[in-house]
């Protein structure tokens, strides 16, 4: 297969491209719970377990989609400050400032986004990206310490290393029990009776409680340490400057993905032979360590394959229309992210049509596609006139504290 050298100004489109894919991915994971970006509850779940399209995106979305796009959008975040880094005019001393006043926008655009729907990560990157600021002058060892240690969500391996070896509390009773899950399923009834039902200042609220519940979730799946590990991925990528020339690292790329894919491959095959053989029961309670672990494993393992694979793909001659689609998807990333949750909100939630927990994940994933094809007109038609997205020029003049143009001439 003929492949097309990737000149500088292409390199930009490889990696616009990969956003685009990223943002695809994150649709998918989004339109596949409704857009709850939550617990739903039982009752709701439950209708829908025993259908083709449950199923089918149970297993799909377990081994392509679900705990990989966040990560590869947020190698994605690590890889553009390198960028901006690298490239910056040496003579340019207000580079640090002027990012960490980008991040200060970036986490209100992030807080208003997240009272309208609670998934946002955006907040969650302006506070990580000062954490990633401390590591850009560290030296490469520092920096695969630091990769390893977040990404493979070693903070959690060791909490919950302590935790197995404290000795156990008094367990709850069968009364204390049931008490605590009711109080659980009505609080979740509540919050997605609120989404799928309510009125637009009763969604504000819930979403604005619902504040401490996401960094709960945060702080407890690790979710926050895996992905500052790959905003530091991105930077040492971005130092290395492995989408630069990218023809000369080919090579690199293709023994990440084949190696990605064997790890994958193993880990997938374990977890299908456990629940299998029915293994899982018979386990003692420490051996939820190892089954953490392996899930960071798996995600970490099938984010590289993306990240080698997708760029590897995209560089074929025959694939340069994929590209095309993909890069005009990425290069109004903020923007574009922004609208997915604007479209979700409007088909699932009360305040639009209210259609959450109507249809089953295979018909959500079937409209997380048509929303995403619809990005690709919408970005073809405004950046035919437009520089920026619409987003990325408010951030662009907020960072500048300047209108910027605007307008193609």
């Amino acid at each position: 297969m003929t492949t097309s050298p990737v000149a500088p100004k292409e390199r930009i489109l490889l990696i616009d491209g990969l956003r685009g894919f990223s943002l695809l991915g994150i649709v998918l994971a989004h339109a596949e719970g409704w857009f709850i970006a939550g617990s739903v509850p039982n009752a709701v779940w439950q209708k829908f377990q025993n259908d083709f399209g449950t199923t089918f995106s149970n297993y799909f979305g377990g081994i392509f989609i679900q705990g990989k796009f966040y990560t590869l959008f947020s190698f994605l975040f690590g890889l553009s400050f390198a960028i901006q880094l690298f490239q910056r005019k040496e003579n340019d001393t207000k580079f640090i400032p002027r990012f960490m006043w980008r991040l200060v926008i970036l986490f209100f655009i992030g807080f208003i986004h997240h009272i309208h729907w609670k998934g946002d990560i955006l907040g969650i990157y302006g506070v990580l990206g000062f954490f990633m600021i401390l590591f850009h002058k560290a030296s490469d060892k520092i920096l695969w310490i630091g990769i390893l240690f977040f990404i493979l969500n070693i903070p959690i391996l060791i909490k919950d290393t302590i935790g197995a070896t404290q000795p156990k509390e008094k367990p709850k009773t069968e009364k204390e029990q049931k008490i605590e899950n009711d109080k659980y399923e009505k609080e979740t009834e509540t919050s997605y009776n609120i989404l799928k039902k309510g009125t637009y200042p009763e969604v504000i609220v819930q979403n604005f409680k619902d504040f401490k519940y996401k960094a709960d979730f945060q702080f407890q799946s690790g979710r926050i340490y895996i992905t500052l590990g790959f905003f530091l991925l991105g930077l040492w990528v971005g130092r290395r400057k492995f989408f630069d020339n990218f023809d000369q690292h080919k090579s690199l790329f293709k023994k990440i993905m084949w190696w990605s894919i064997g790890l994958s491959f193993l880990i997938v095959a374990f977890f299908i032979t456990m629940q299998a053989g029915d293994y899982f029961k018979s386990l003692p309670d420490w051996f939820g360590i190892v089954f953490g672990f392996l899930f960071s494993l798996l995600s970490l393992a099938m984010t590289l394959f993306y990240i080698s694979g997708i760029p590897l793909l995209l560089n074929l001659k025959s694939m340069n229309w994929m590209l095309e689609k993909l890069s005009i998807v990425g290069k109004m990333g903020l923007t574009n992210y922004l609208l997915q949750s604007v479209i979700g909100i409007i088909i699932f939630y009360g305040i639009g049509f209210g259609l959450a927990g109507e249809f089953n994940a295979g018909w959500c994933y079937l409209i997380g596609i048509a929303m995403f094809i619809f990005e690709i007109f919408l970005s073809e038609w405004w950046l035919s006139r437009f520089i920026y997205g619409p987003m990325e020029w408010l951030w662009r003049s907020a960072t500048y504290l300047k209108f910027q143009p605007m307008r193609r001439k």
